[in-house]
């Protein structure tokens, strides 16, 4: 008698190791697809600090060159800038978002009719994923500018 042999199935040993190759694989995927995932959102909250500060740092610039800036001072996580325009009106600016907190550091805890030169440190921290931006700087104005 001859006996038919069909060997092109595959075993229930083999379909098991696959399934298990397959998975510590796919695992392996997962992970890194999340820690890219988490490294993106850190690195987006970075720069996003990174262009406010920017942006307070260039405000404050023009207004140091085109007016007199009154005070600048931090009160409650929060910036405010008052400047006096040519025409003697007060102009104040403020920066808040809810999702920052500043921090100003200054010689003396508010710059109070600053001269011709002022430096300060302005820290900005994000509360989810925690980041921190530091920026010093030190604006002057050359004389017979307004003062």
């Amino acid at each position: 008698m001859k006996r038919i042999m069909n060997e092109r199935g595959i075993t229930l040993v083999e379909l098991l190791a696959a399934l298990a190759l397959f998975g510590v694989i796919s695992l392996l995927i997962w992970n890194f697809f999340f820690q890219a995932l988490s490294f993106n959102e850190r690195e987006v909250t970075k720069n996003q600090l990174q262009q406010e500060a920017n942006l307070i740092v260039n405000t404050m610039q023009q207004l140091h060159t085109k007016n007199k800036i009154k005070s600048i001072k931090e009160i409650d996580s929060k910036i405010s800038i008052i400047s006096i325009n040519k025409e003697g009106e007060e102009i104040p600016i403020s920066f808040d978002n809810k999702n920052i907190k500043y921090n100003l550091i200054t010689p003396n805890d508010e710059i109070i009719n600053p001269g011709n030169i002022f430096s300060f440190e302005l820290t900005l921290t994000s509360e989810n994923p925690i980041i921190e931006v530091k920026t010093k700087t030190t604006f002057s104005k050359l004389a017979g500018q307004y003062q």
